[in-house]
């Protein structure tokens, strides 16, 4: 189809819409739960009809699906997929890099992929609620999303840390450090204490700086 000089093309604008309705699902969703979020509020946040929720998704669970889906998609961006741990491995080994490296570069991977984001917020709440009350979608987050990054992470903490550390151990501390990330996603009682009035780009790499330090002499150093 060809798009007409003064506007887009029907095609362009449904694709607009249905990521707005994405953004939307995935705020509401995430504050609400799945039950506390209703067909008229979805359509009234994105300001758009009730029928159109149901033209692209075929109602609120496709929507809640489709967000599921979304959250999937940025998994790389906020922890190190397998491939990019492999990577890094591979410079280790070779000597290029050292332990303190290693663990620096992932745990600074985390905090920049979630911090630099503010709608990370939004999936970690999501995220925290499909844990603690899983829905029918909790099966696909668990293979497509906890489990590989439990795995790259897993891989990287057995190379850094000692050779006999037990794998209860590996998991401990891994979750640890996601812990500690997790806790500057809402970041008001901290900012409270130290004065800031907001998260800058700035303070994120100031945050980040502190937190990596601190968090290669947790794991190994």
């Amino acid at each position: 189809m060809t798009q007409h000089p003064r506007g887009k093309t029907n095609k362009a604008r449904g694709e607009e819409t249905r990521q707005k309705l994405v953004e939307v699902g995935l705020r509401l969703f995430a504050m609400n739960g799945f039950n506390g979020v209703s067909m008229r509020s979805l359509a009234s946040e994105a300001e758009v009809n009730l029928a159109t929720v149901g033209y692209h998704f075929g109602g609120k669970q496709g929507l809640y699906e489709a967000v599921i889906h979304e959250i999937i998609r940025f998994r790389d961006e906020v922890m190190p997929g397998e491939d990019a741990v492999r990577e890094q491995l591979v410079r280790f080994e070779a000597g290029e890099i050292n332990k303190e490296d290693l663990v620096s570069w992932f745990f600074r991977s985390q905090m920049q992929g979630i911090l630099s984001d503010p709608t990370s917020l939004w999936g970690v709440m999501l995220l925290n609620r499909e844990l603690a009350d899983p829905s029918d979608s909790y099966q696909l987050l668990d293979s497509e999303f906890f489990t590989p990054s439990i795995d790259s992470m897993v891989l990287l903490l057995k190379a850094a840390m000692p050779e006999e550390t037990s794998y209860t151990e590996v998991m401990a501390v891994g979750l640890a450090l996601i812990g500690i990330v997790l806790k500057f996603v809402m970041p008001k009682v901290f900012t409270d204490r130290v004065g800031w009035d907001e998260i800058t780009p700035e303070r994120v790499e100031e945050l980040i700086e502190i937190l990596s330090r601190r968090a290669v002499a947790f794991v190994c150093c």
